[in-house]
């Protein structure tokens, strides 16, 4: 039995277009790898990490490898908890890594988590549209916005990771799968103690999409109860207990004295709570139009789609309340780990909302243009944006991101390896990463002046460092050099 001309010609077009899918997808996906790299590896192998986040959350590692939990004497006066600054899990289990990876543990970790976020959002998309396009477009409209970009030039955090998860938690409900959708709810609050509230506004807005579904509301239901739950119990009562205030609530403080009293001002003044989500409070001109500026890249990054999935807008509403009510300014813009949580909700509403249309054509034309709009978006983020950016950071496409411009880079591994392996070390916040595997390693910005290290390695201008009007670091009487290129200083305590 043989096919007839025209089947054949339809197995073989199918076939093709199967390939051509096939080697976009790795085409994204390798080209996405190999920018998170250059960005994130490139910065830690030239120092352009820091003792805050990447060098606290390492030394978390080794610390719980050794049955300890870190104290955050890194760059505390008053040691406290790490777990009562955040309520971090994710970093007990990564902690057997570092064995393998060492310094760099996190950040592989890190763009590992994300390029499988961008594989949820693949095989998610795949579900509502048996086009082959979309869902690689839709990977990497994920991949390249400027909230996945930007965190890859500021060392690590967990809410990359949580935030990633998203699109997993949506497949597995999608496909009724409630072991495993089970298991992403609880990875996702396990990650960071704010992330159960935004996970309960998720569950919540998803009851919309599955209204007629009583077994996946149910489901819903429990997590919602779940979520919040754990949010409350983690937020009010164990962080406390373990020295904190929980979740970052300094932040918020001017709001209120407690959670309670928070909620009852913003809705008790929801004109004013409003008014605070788009202007500057803080009063300097040098923060203006930083909150209209990120509105204005999620618009470009798909909330123009969004506003057409009102369930998903509501998901939005705790991270835009967490982002724009802070009274850190770093908080409101397009930079650093700040937009991460929105980017998976505007990019599957966006889709979602593209793959309604009944044709294939002004389909693959908004997808595309999505995509330009966000990668076009992202380069404005880091080259002219009114928010803080380094772009020497980021900017894998220009030769300054290569370069280590301050110091010799090789002369300063060449100091480190004169350290002993178990001599407590205080340091500049760039090599704290690089030390990070000993019981003591002190940020010097932190509590430099507090500590006598063993060894000290900094740069020639601490010398002169201050706090307020004291000087507080000079030539020490009590140590001497063990080398310098006349930039950078090994310091060792002088025996008695």
């Amino acid at each position: 039995m043989t096919l007839n001309g025209t089947t054949e010609n339809k197995l073989n077009s199918t076939t093709l277009s199967s390939r051509r899918d096939k080697v976009a997808l790795s085409a994204v996906f390798i080209v996405a790898g190999l920018v998170f790299a250059l960005i994130s590896l490139v910065n830690h192998y030239l120092f352009k990490t820091f003792a805050l986040d990447l060098g606290l959350y390492t030394h978390a590692m080794y610390d719980y490898t050794h049955f300890r939990v870190d104290d955050c004497s890194m760059f505390k006066a008053v040691p406290q908890c790490i777990l009562s600054d955040h309520f971090d899990l994710y970093l007990v289990a990564f902690s057997p890594l570092i064995y393998v990876f060492g310094s760099y543990t996190l950040l592989i970790v890190q763009i590992a988590a994300v390029l499988l976020g961008g594989w949820g959002v693949y095989k998610l998309i795949g579900l509502y549209t048996n086009d082959l396009w979309l869902p690689v477009l839709a990977s990497a409209t994920l991949f390249f916005s400027f909230g996945i970009i930007h965190p890859f030039g500021f060392d690590y955090h967990s809410n990359v990771l949580t935030a990633i998860m998203l699109p997993w938690l949506l497949y597995f409900l999608k496909r009724r799968k409630f072991g495993w959708a089970t298991l992403f709810v609880v990875l996702f609050v396990i990650g960071k103690e704010n992330m159960s509230l935004w996970l309960f506004f998720v569950v919540v807005g998803l009851m919309w999409d599955y209204r007629k579904d009583k077994k996946t509301l149910w489901y819903l239901a429990a997590y919602a109860v779940f979520s919040i739950a754990y949010f409350f119990i983690v937020n009010m009562i164990v962080m406390p207990r373990l020295g904190g205030s929980g979740g970052g609530f300094e932040r918020y403080a001017y709001l209120g004295s407690n959670y309670a009293e928070i909620a009852k001002n913003l809705a008790s003044h929801p004109l004013e709570t409003i008014k605070i989500l788009f202007t500057n409070t803080l009063g300097k001109p040098n923060y203006d139009g930083i909150k209209e500026e990120f509105y204005m890249c999620a618009f470009a990054t798909g909330l123009i789609f969004t506003l057409l999935k009102p369930n998903y807008l509501f998901m939005l509403i705790p991270l835009i309340g967490q982002k724009m009510l802070a009274s850190d300014s770093l908080f409101w813009g397009v930079s650093l780990q700040y937009s991460v949580e929105f980017m998976p909700v505007l990019v599957v509403s966006s889709y979602l909302v593209i793959v309604r249309l009944k044709k294939r054509l002004p389909q693959l034309v908004l997808s595309s243009a999505l995509l330009l709009s966000t990668i076009l978006t992202t380069f404005y983020t880091i080259g002219i944006p009114k928010s803080f950016v380094v772009p020497e950071h980021l900017c894998v496409y220009q030769g300054r991101h290569y370069r280590q411009s301050t110091y010799d880079a090789g002369y300063v591994r060449e100091l480190m390896r004169q350290i002993p392996d178990d001599a407590s070390v205080c340091a500049a916040t760039t090599f704290v990463p690089h030390l990070v595997f000993r019981p003591e390693i002190y940020d010097f910005f932190g509590v430099g002046d507090l500590v006598q290290a063993d060894y000290y390695l900094i740069h020639k201008d601490y010398f002169e460092y201050r706090k307020g009007d004291q000087l507080i670091f000079t030539h020490r009487p009590d140590y001497e050099t063990v080398a310098t290129d006349g930039t950078i200083y090994l310091l060792r305590k002088k025996q008695p």
